[in-house]
């Protein structure tokens, strides 16, 4: 893999990293993103039934740009398989019938890289794409996958696409039992 250019910059701020370079989550990053997803103070549940919920939280009272959380009970789905289907970018192309294109540009650390996804948006809307810093932590039974935007000189915005820009955006796998899970998956994106 190519390694990352040192010029790459935030495009956002990282709100529940608190850093404004770039730079791989560490400990206190990953157990951060756990809290928020596990916090209810704050947020506003607008949908709860068979075993799916969402809530919304403003981030600002003038600004359109929420953050917003859904959890879901799995039966029958180990907290491990969830993980590997959403970790997997290759087998991502197979279920994910919006995806365009998605490939790896460099790797960081064992548990962080550089990637590139495009994904089919619904008319009138143009196609997006996003280039992010990508992280997962194995903690135990449970998993957590985590993002946040980053340009990368190689692959500046395309004119057929409308670049998105992840401010937090990932995933909180809980194993509930040896073959079921719940999963909350957490965004904070302008798109």
């Amino acid at each position: 893999m190519e390694k990352l250019a040192a010029s790459t910059e935030p495009q956002g701020p990282r709100p529940v990293l608190g850093r404004e370079s770039v730079q791989v989550p560490d400990d206190q990053d990953f157990r951060s993103f756990r809290s928020e997803c596990e916090a209810e103070v704050g947020w506003n549940l607008t949908y709860s039934r068979a075993g799916v919920s969402v809530w919304v939280q403003a981030v600002e009272m003038d600004r359109t740009l929420h953050k917003i959380k859904c959890r879901m009970e799995c039966c029958d789905v180990p907290a491990e398989t969830l993980y590997d289907v959403l970790h997997d970018i290759e087998y991502r192309k197979k279920w994910d019938s919006n995806v365009i294109e998605t490939f790896d540009i460099a790797r960081l650390t064992v548990n962080a890289d550089v990637g590139y996804y495009s994904w089919r948006c619904p008319k009138p809307l143009k196609n997006r794409d996003v280039i992010t810093l990508r992280s997962w932590l194995p903690m135990g039974a449970d998993y957590i996958i985590m993002n946040y935007s980053v340009k990368h000189p190689k692959y500046p915005p395309r004119k057929d696409l409308v670049r998105a820009v992840s401010i937090q955006t990932g995933y909180l796998i809980q194993s509930t039992g040896p073959k079921s899970c719940v999963i909350t998956y957490l965004a904070q994106v302008d798109p």
